[in-house]
């Protein structure tokens, strides 16, 4: 049997009219032997350095704020922050607040002491020293407010454990009480 010619089948072309396919390659970049690292899993990845330095700034030294009415919103939000070198700032706000501008503190007293007082028992160190010493001016500006008052955040401050660990903030909150 004959085979016949289809129709629609590919014509013939001799291989040096044909088109050649491009290779496709993709090179990837030479990396340093400084920069080529085994991927160990029972390695825990190095953090990234970031700037954690907390100034201890004594009561006399802060500063009041040029416009303290728009300060008071980034106060609020600095105390809801994870980060806790933004707390410390928020915290120190609260004590510039509480020394020069105890009027538009009092609205938010509640939310400060209740930060103040969770600061307090916080295991990093400047965190707690920072909360100590905004709680000392904001007893020195709100005293009599603050024992008139039936604050459970109040409660919570005077009745809160320093861990022993923080050696440093005993004269602090010896001076706080």
């Amino acid at each position: 049997m004959a085979l016949r010619p289809i129709d629609n089948a590919l014509s013939i072309v001799p291989d040096g009219l044909r088109p050649k396919k491009q290779a496709k390659v993709s090179i990837q970049p030479q990396k340093k032997a400084s920069e080529i690292s085994v991927n160990d899993e029972n390695k825990a990845p190095l953090p990234q350095p970031i700037d954690a330095s907390v100034d201890y700034v004594a009561s006399e030294d802060l500063k009041p704020f040029q416009d303290p009415e728009s300060n008071i919103q980034s106060l609020v939000e600095g105390l809801d922050s994870k980060d806790w070198v933004k707390v410390c700032q928020s915290l120190n706000d609260a004590r510039r607040f509480s020394l020069y501008h105890p009027g538009l503190l009092l609205p938010v007293l509640e939310k400060v002491m209740l930060v103040v007082v969770k600061s307090m028992k916080n295991p990093r160190s400047a965190l707690c020293k920072t909360s100590i010493m905004a709680a000392s001016d904001i007893f020195n500006a709100y005293g009599e407010k603050l024992l008139s008052t039936d604050s459970s955040a109040f409660d919570q401050l005077v009745g809160s454990p320093i861990d022993p660990d923080h050696h440093f903030s005993f004269p602090v909150f010896e001076f706080l009480l």
